[in-house]
């Protein structure tokens, strides 16, 4: 399984557009790993999580062809995480050729949302509508927390994540192909105890972690939110003292703001001593 992270910060990117806090100036003079666009991964060529603003420039720079993924998992439909006119452009009046259809996972309030997105920005109708799911060469999969399902070569299986209301259906990944397993989680604040249970019960042996930190060293976790470093340190060791991580496994940290942030070396620095690694835009990952 090849994994690439397209986008690696949280929602105003980093450093931020008019911030001149010490990160956010070292950052920018610095550049390279420092330089984040907003958070999604591909998997394998074919598998996207997060229909994100940035994936266009993430491909063009990493010259990624978009044009094949059959499969886009999402997370939820915060808008640093889907961008409408990614769906609404596959439509014929834009002159589009799909090569494939796109298969869409993710919660039931997940795609409702995502109908209401789309519906406010164009007349086409609501993308459960199989019509215009004809038109726009997409199908959909409502997704049931817990319930595994087969997507063509993947074992995917959505949990609810700690991020938003209980009611706006977020979710975290467990992707399995093979003999290899990656859990995606972003975004969450603290894990809830019936993820960490369902983990557990389903033997689950996971390869790699890709896990939020948005808010850094000295800053407290946000219920229902995003995770802060003290936190993250104490799920990279549930994660291993629980028998979940497999023994080359390895844990990275994605989703990153500038609070509590190191330049990326100092960082990742930093990371090592705890178990993890930091992740950076472009990181290629093979397990």
């Amino acid at each position: 399984m090849k994994i690439q992270f397209l986008g690696t910060s949280a929602s105003p990117s980093t450093p931020l557009p008019f911030c001149q806090c010490p990160f956010c100036t070292i950052a920018r003079k610095a550049g390279g790993k420092n330089l984040r666009r907003r958070s999604s991964i591909i998997i394998n060529d074919d598998l996207l999580i997060d229909l994100g603003p940035d994936i266009m420039s993430s491909s063009y720079e990493y010259r990624i062809d978009l044009s094949v993924i059959s499969v886009c998992l999402q997370t939820h439909p915060h808008e640093d995480h889907f961008d409408p006119e990614l769906i609404i452009s596959r439509h014929p009046d834009y002159g589009a050729r799909n090569a494939k259809d796109l298969l869409i996972a993710g919660s039931r309030q997940t795609l409702e949302t995502m109908d209401a997105m789309i519906s406010r920005r164009c007349d086409y109708g609501s993308i459960f509508d199989p019509k215009v799911q004809l038109a726009l060469g997409i199908k959909l999969l409502a997704v049931t927390p817990f319930v595994p399902y087969q997507i063509n070569d993947y074992l995917v299986t959505g949990v609810p994540a700690n991020h938003g209301s209980a009611q706006q259906g977020c979710f975290l990944f467990k992707i399995e192909a093979k003999d290899k397993c990656l859990f995606y989680g972003t975004d969450t604040s603290i894990i809830n105890d019936e993820v960490w249970d369902h983990l557990k019960a389903t033997k689950t042996r996971i390869d790699l972690v890709i896990l939020d930190l948005t808010y850094g060293i000295g800053y407290a976790s946000k219920p229902g939110d995003h995770l802060g470093a003290k936190d993250f340190i104490d799920h990279v060791q549930r994660f291993k003292a629980c028998g979940l991580l497999k023994k080359k496994g390895e844990i990275y940290a994605t989703h990153l703001s500038h609070e509590g942030a190191l330049e990326h070396g100092e960082f990742e620095c930093y990371a090592r001593k705890y178990g993890f690694h930091i992740a950076f835009d472009g990181l290629t990952l093979k397990i």
